[in-house]
């Protein structure tokens, strides 16, 4: 039931309706069922509907912010655009950018992790 509701919110959201009228709306119908206390799962549910939507959202990272611009631009090349690039300090250099379970990694720490493979593992 609480998926439901976090569903009809995230429509009426998506189809145009202001967020805090479908919020107001959404509280009155409870309260008016006398619901109320659906509310805190619903909530649980929007996070769950977020949480999923943030993993498949298009994302680059960036070992500097300097190369942001060139990293939008090539992973933009390569199907995945993004509005803006965050940075990662542990990429060495270079960039990584994923979007719908596809990984383009064009990072230093990628390239280290292979000689390290080839050298050591012998893969």
């Amino acid at each position: 039931m609480h998926e439901s509701y976090a569903i009809a919110l995230t429509n009426a959201i998506a189809s145009g309706t202001d967020e805090a009228k479908a919020v107001d709306a959404l509280i009155a119908t409870l309260k008016a069922d006398g619901r109320l206390k659906l509310l805190p799962g619903i909530v649980r549910e929007l996070k769950k509907i977020e949480a999923k939507k943030s993993v498949l959202a298009p994302a680059v990272e960036v070992a500097h912010k300097s190369d942001e611009a060139d990293a939008l631009k090539e992973a933009a090349a390569l199907g995945i655009t993004a509005a803006h690039a965050k940075v990662n300090h542990d990429l060495v250099s270079g960039w990584r950018a994923t979007a719908k379970g596809k990984l383009i990694d064009r990072s230093g720490k990628r390239m280290l992790t292979d000689i390290y493979q080839n050298v050591v593992v012998g893969k």
